[in-house]
């Protein structure tokens, strides 16, 4: 009943969400192959080169023609972004967590506010879950007020911060029992915190009780996915979206493929050091194109991230799927020497960290080409340390030193967030230049 009410109440609100639109993205996820429409994507960069300073410049030119544009040039010169004739402080806003040691905030008009409503009932059909059901929220909360919170709880959503405190878990899991269908939606740490406590307390939830779990923020456990197959019957779900943007996308499984909505969002993946595509299934820099933000355009906008597109059994791009999504631009590892550097991802060292069972947690640091430091919850063991050694020497080679670091509590950086590698050379890239000839 109050699912139903919910639906009427989103549809019946100002620029509340429309079930075409819904019905577009949802079967734009659920399509093999599916590519943004041109008439988008020319609609948009129409308006931004009529009504955008910073695009003005560039009336006439073709999609491929116009500049890639980064979080920190837009921080310098916010007003150059805005479509002319909007007030940016009427319009809706939302600011950025600073993980990538840049804070900002980004804006977008009540139509674009409209069809992001639409987006998530679409996005939760196409999860198999009710989007006007019952939500868990696994994330910080410290800045939530008590309005907001009696907000959440009117919309069948309630929040949980980590907490691991005995009363805090079972009204948790109260609540899950009372509900049938429920989506746990946070960040994966957080997540599997509450799922390791409710194991350590013994709470099994009736079959039924919750419908997705689906994690978000940094890259989940295999461990993370075996409990939530154990304890729901379901497979972990992973969302890629930024605070800047959106939704991009969501994976079938806790692999790393991911569908992209590309009704709402256009995407390129380019090389590392030019603003031209990479090279068929190969890794490079996610640069997305929002069709539908007339405020505040994001054309070619670089997130920062790497991934690549998967390919099909012709050799042909697909470019809805990402086959895999690694972490920020500058969390690459580099291997070879100062003289040869070679960029690497760590794609494959994850996954072999995956099979190993006794590693709970790691984290994986570069200080410099060739020395690393592997941070592990796990059970301290010389035969661990040697094959974390001969997977460096097998993956990256050149290894100069390799410490190991072991921990009992949860990995985290920035905002919370837990993250597999860290590479801590500053400025990276310029290694690469330098060993240009």
């Amino acid at each position: 009943m109050f699912s139903s009410a919910r639906s009427i109440a989103a549809r019946m609100m100002p620029n509340g969400s429309s079930p075409r639109v819904a019905d577009e993205v949802r079967h734009t996820l659920e399509t093999p192959v599916a590519r943004s429409d041109e008439h988008d994507i020319q609609r948009i960069v129409r308006h931004a080169t009529a009504e955008v300073p910073f695009y003005q410049k560039f009336a006439g030119a073709s999609f491929d023609d116009l500049p890639v544009v980064a979080k920190p040039m837009m921080v310098t010169q916010p007003q150059k972004f805005f479509a002319t004739n909007v007030q940016p402080d009427r319009l809706a806003s939302r600011q950025s967590t600073g993980t990538s040691g840049i804070t900002f905030r980004s804006y977008f008009d009540d139509e674009r506010i409209a069809r992001h409503r639409a987006e998530l009932v679409g996005a939760y059909q196409y999860l198999g879950a009710d989007p006007f059901g019952n939500f868990l929220h696994c994330r910080a909360w410290h800045l939530i007020s008590r309005r907001a919170r009696a907000s959440y709880a009117l919309r069948g959503q309630k929040l949980y911060a980590a907490e691991q405190d005995e009363e805090s878990v079972r009204d948790v899991a109260q609540w899950l029992r009372h509900r049938r269908g429920v989506v746990i939606i946070g960040i994966c740490s957080y997540i599997e915190i509450l799922l390791e406590r409710f194991d350590a307390l013994g709470i099994v939830l009736p079959p039924g009780t919750v419908s997705v779990v689906l994690g978000a923020g940094e890259p989940a456990t295999a461990y993370l996915a075996s409990m939530v197959r154990r304890q729901f019957g379901i497979d972990l779900r992973m969302r890629y979206s930024n605070a800047e943007n959106g939704l991009f996308g969501f994976s079938s499984t806790v692999s790393s493929t991911y569908k992209l909505d590309t009704s709402t969002f256009h995407v390129e993946i380019l090389r590392h050091d030019s603003d031209t595509p990479a090279p068929v299934g190969a890794v490079g820099r996610i640069v997305v194109t929002d069709l539908y933000n007339r405020a505040m355009p994001f054309l070619r906008y670089d997130t920062g991230d790497l991934g690549r597109f998967s390919v099909d059994v012709s050799g042909h791009v697909m470019p809805n799927v990402l086959a895999e999504l690694g972490g920020r631009g500058g969390d690459f590892p580099i291997a070879g020497t100062r003289d040869a550097p070679r960029r690497a991802t760590h794609f494959k060292i994850l996954k072999l960290l995956e099979q190993i069972q006794s590693v709970r947690q790691f984290q994986l640091r570069q200080h410099d080409v060739g020395r690393f430091t592997w941070i592990l919850n796990a059970e301290r063991s010389p035969g661990l340390d040697a094959e974390l050694r001969r997977i460096l020497d097998d993956e990256l080679g050149d290894i100069i030193s390799c410490e190991f670091v072991y921990a009992d509590g949860a990995l985290h950086v920035g905002a919370g967030k837990r993250q597999t590698f860290v590479n801590e050379i500053p400025e990276p890239d310029e290694l690469f230049r330098a060993a240009r000839p």
